[in-house]
């Protein structure tokens, strides 16, 4: 009876396991524990009527992290790692703001622009590349032969550069929209620079009556004021 007994309390055990987690998964989908289910179309955030859904944060985390992860030897700390959805948060809230703002202005880019800047305007880690370096300095047309070269489309380059300028350029523009109607030009700033830096040498010679001796040459009185009558501009 007993062996009876505990054979039926182990089916009894694996009853009530499965029941508690059915109850827990049903209390959390349904809303009972008063707390939304997190899924992958979940909203985070809504900036402005666009909406940040916990796919498109949990994606952008992961590769944040894992682009930091590589620069290190060691895992991420609990803080660092937070620290990384957080900034990746205010990334993607920010990136709404302007292309919200980019729309409201008119501002777009297009492709011959991203070509140009890409040919002209080198991404800034490209310039301290050995790859692209001759004689310890940057190399323009090393730079641009990779870039006509079949590597760059095969290693992505090109597309990495394509999603850079097409994210830089429209904050430019935005930039002299902002900023032109306060924008000082060189020769403004150049000339303000000198009125506050430049100095002049002055000498100069002084001539004390009580040192200097008398003159032989004597004048009256009515000489002095016939030329003071006859000379009335002078004074």
């Amino acid at each position: 009876m007993l062996q009876s007994m505990r054979s039926a309390a182990k089916y009894i055990w694996i009853f009530i396991i499965i029941a508690f987690v059915a109850v827990f998964l049903f209390a959390q989908t349904s809303g009972l524990t008063g707390r939304q289910s997190v899924t992958r179309g979940t909203m985070v955030a809504s900036v402005n009527g666009t909406k940040i859904n916990y796919d498109t944060w949990l994606r952008a985390t992961q590769n944040q992290s894992q682009q930091a992860q590589q620069q290190r030897s060691t895992p991420l700390t609990l803080d660092e790692e937070q620290r990384i959805r957080d900034q990746t948060f205010n990334s993607l809230v920010t990136d709404i703001l302007l292309q919200q703002e980019y729309k409201r202005r008119g501002i777009t880019v297009t492709d011959d622009e991203i070509r140009q800047a890409a040919r002209y305007m080198p991404y800034p880690p490209f310039l301290q590349s050995p790859e692209f370096q001759t004689n310890g300095q940057f190399d323009m047309q090393k730079y641009q032969r990779f870039l006509s070269s079949p590597a760059a489309k095969e290693q992505g380059v090109l597309a990495g550069l394509e999603q850079y300028y097409r994210s830089e350029i429209p904050r430019e523009k935005l930039f002299q929209q902002v900023a032109f109607p306060v924008y000082v030009t060189d020769q403004e700033l150049w000339r303000d620079w000198k009125d506050s830096h430049d100095s002049a040498q002055v000498s100069y010679v002084a001539l004390l009556p009580a040192v200097v001796p008398d003159s032989t040459v004597k004048v009256s009185d009515a000489e002095i004021a016939a030329y003071y009558n006859t000379h009335p501009s002078e004074f």
